[in-house]
């Protein structure tokens, strides 16, 4: 009964240790691209405490936000709103934080003490004894590392823990920048449709024009000028039809990027506020060393591969098992004044490192490892300053080509454009060169809003190079490029004399 009792007990500790895990509840994660902008930390920084905390919220995954939260995405939609549905939809982010909070499990596995081991022996012939027979014999034992594994095995797991909660706002930051490239991708699209309609609508008008003027036998127009319009018309629809299936790839492009059906049609907004990049390039680089999150990540492994080039060193010192051990005792001894009574032993033991060559290969693997990990993020500090260096530059160039657009070439090409059709109304321009001059304010008006769209793209990744917003100040709102009408009437063919 007794041996019967003691065997029971551990199974019933385990199931109520397992119940109370059980009825805690969920604590919700919180995400990690609202974690970024902390302080620099060295390349090489001192061991961290294991926090059990970590792996117990890590657990429980959140919940990513219902659809419906975002309200309806059909018609023009903000960049902003996508930016969300993608940041709590996208599986690739979803995955990411999965695996940190797998790796955040860990860290209690690792800092825990190895489970006890519980032998249960049952003679098949009885020992006699003077006290009585031995019938069973029971042992428990327990091994306990040496003094500082367990914590440096926590912390190992603890920065594996914390590089990977890095790579979550990595993550992020990545989705971010695909979300604003296909958003703006679409946004170029749709503003050369627009664009383009608007010239369709005055072609459409000249072909007209030159109908009326050929029949009512205006000088100088001939069946060649109708046909010349009808053709550059043609031409138009065929650039119209390109447009439209770009835009339909835009879409789809852009609604793989937010998890949504590559059918869904989303638009983008018409007018597109243009902030300033509140920095220096130099000022930049300095702010990756702090908010970059491979950047992190990496001075973590840094810091991982530290900790295990001393938990390597530990092992050269032996653990120490504590065993107990219980015999029961049957009556009948064969000294006459032996009571029976069950015997109790303890014992203590330890393991004996004396493979001298397999602990100092294993040293040597975590310096490697640590020398490897300081490398990398070398290479990649250099990587992140270099790729900040080329996307301001891209940024200055889209910034500066912007601004000459709008004060000299857009409204001299308007300009000109009057001029043109003032002379087409005379007689002393013909047709073609008043569709030329179209042609090209269509053209600059178009390259305006690419150079609108490329330039928000440079920001976009350049907030994924450095780990943290970059702009600031005030904005501007773009409808069309400033100072340009919508579009300018044709006048009316002069009669016939």
């Amino acid at each position: 009964m007794t041996f019967r009792i003691m065997l029971t007990l551990p199974v019933i500790a385990g199931i109520s240790g397992s119940l109370s895990v059980i009825a805690q509840p969920p604590p919700r994660l919180p995400s990690p691209v609202h974690a970024r902008g902390s302080a620099a930390r060295s390349a090489e920084m001192p061991p961290q405490p294991v926090q059990p905390d970590l792996a117990r919220q890590a657990a429980y995954p959140s919940q990513p936000a219902h659809p419906g939260a975002f309200g309806d995405l059909s018609g023009p939609v903000p960049v902003e709103t996508l930016v969300q549905y993608a940041l709590a939809n996208n599986p690739a982010i979803q995955a990411a934080r999965y695996r940190a909070r797998s790796l955040g499990a860990r860290v209690p596995q690792a800092a825990s003490l190895p489970d006890p081991q519980l032998l249960t022996s049952v003679f098949l012939e009885q020992i006699q004894t003077a006290a009585g027979p031995q019938d069973v014999a029971l042992s428990l034992s327990q091994r306990f590392p040496w003094f500082g594994k367990r914590a440096l095995r926590g912390q190992v797991a603890y920065h594996d823990a914390t590089a990977a909660y890095a790579r979550v706002a990595g993550e992020e930051l990545r989705v971010i920048e695909q979300a604003k490239l296909g958003y703006y991708d679409l946004y170029f699209v749709e503003s050369a449709i627009r664009e383009t309609r608007r010239l369709q609508l005055r072609l459409e008008d000249v072909v007209k024009i030159s109908q009326t003027k050929y029949e009512t036998n205006v000088a100088g127009t001939g069946l060649e000028s109708v046909l010349q319009a009808q053709i550059e018309l043609s031409k138009l629809k065929v650039t119209l039809v390109q447009l439209e299936q770009a835009r339909t790839k835009a879409q789809a492009r852009l609604a793989g990027t937010l998890h949504l059906p590559p059918q869904t049609r989303l638009e983008a907004v018409p007018r597109v506020e243009r902030a300033n990049v509140a920095h220096t390039a130099e000022l930049l680089v300095h702010l990756a060393e702090s908010c970059q999150p491979e950047l992190d990540a990496l001075r973590r492994e840094v810091s991982r591969d530290r900790s295990a080039i001393d938990l390597a060193s530990r092992e050269y010192w032996p653990d120490v098992t504590v065993g107990f051990n219980w015999y029961e005792m049957g009556p009948g001894g064969i000294s006459p004044v032996a009571n029976g009574q069950d015997a109790c032993s303890l014992g203590i033991g330890v393991n004996l490192p004396i493979y001298r060559k397999r602990l100092d290969a294993a040293v040597r693997e975590a310096q490697y490892k640590t020398a490897s990990s300081r490398r990398r993020y070398a290479a990649t500090r250099d990587q992140v300053q270099s790729e900040i260096e080329t996307l301001y530059a891209q940024f200055q160039e889209q910034q500066q080509v912007l601004g000459i657009l709008e004060s000299e070439i857009l409204p001299r090409a308007e300009q000109g454009l009057g001029l043109t059709m003032e002379s087409y109304r005379t007689g002393t321009r013909d047709f073609q060169q008043l569709i030329d001059t179209y042609r090209t304010l269509l053209d600059y008006r178009i390259d305006f809003h690419k150079r609108v769209a490329m330039r928000e793209q440079a920001i976009a990744s350049l907030e994924r190079a450095v780990g943290c917003a970059v702009t600031g100040g005030p904005t501007q709102r773009d409808a069309h490029p400033p100072g340009i009408p919508e579009a300018a009437p044709l006048p009316p063919p002069r009669p016939a004399p």
